[in-house]
């Protein structure tokens, strides 16, 4: 299989795979079939596309309101601000796979010996190679209309906060706190997507935020 802008691959995320459909059978059940000409698959992970930003012949800006209740995977791109400024407390680094994206569990990476593991690609990682760190955030989404509580990691955090994970650990403990007052009003494109998943890993688990914020854009 060839990936595409894979990103990172998560919950309520929209994929296409090439060759790849589905059809309801006389059971009303859902049959997926997958015919495909060459040797190899494209896989292409939409919802973390930047050109669902950038191109705006090629998406729909909806309300926070209007997505609110929905419960199916959908690229949604929305224009919001980030909002309770004041309360977002919550800017955290942690240490990811390069390779996937997703967060290494260190408490269980003890286990392994010196190596760091990645649940999700069950492997072990090459500390100085494939170990980058990122940051994870929970914010406040505001539009017009509404609130809507998300969180993020990664490139979509970068953008939001404008800073590399390494630059704001350089930064004084002060200027920490004080960093997000720096972000009052201002705008972006975003798409969100439902991840369903209420815990986020080790130490993370929240009741509020199912929303990710798979891409972003300062407008």
């Amino acid at each position: 299989m060839v990936s595409r802008s894979l990103g990172r691959l998560g919950l309520g995320h929209v994929v296409y795979v090439s060759g790849l459909s589905c059809k309801i059978t006389k059971e009303n059940c859902i049959e997926m079939l997958w015919h495909e000409k060459d040797e190899k698959a494209t896989f292409v992970n939409l919802s973390c596309l930047p050109a669902f930003l950038t191109s705006s012949c090629i998406h729909l800006i909806s309300t926070l309101s209007q997505i609110s209740k929905q419960r199916k995977p959908a690229i949604n791109i929305c224009r919001v601000k980030l909002d309770e400024i004041d309360q977002c407390h919550n800017i955290n680094t942690r240490l990811a796979h390069s390779l996937c994206g997703h967060f290494i569990d260190e408490e269980s990476s003890s286990s392994y010996g010196a190596n760091l593991h990645c649940s999700f690609c069950r492997v072990s990682c090459n500390s100085n190679t494939e170990v980058v760190r990122t940051f994870h955030i929970t914010i406040t989404l505001a539009d017009e209309e509404t609130k809507l509580y998300s969180w993020c990691t990664g490139q979509s955090a970068s953008a939001i906060l404008q800073i590399s994970p390494d630059e704001f650990c350089d930064l004084p403990e002060d200027d920490q706190l004080m960093y997000p007052s720096s972000l009052e009003n201002e705008w972006f494109l975003v798409i969100l997507a439902n991840s369903g998943s209420r815990n986020l890993g080790s130490g993370h688990e929240t009741d509020d935020t199912c929303w990710e914020i798979t891409r972003a854009l300062k407008i």
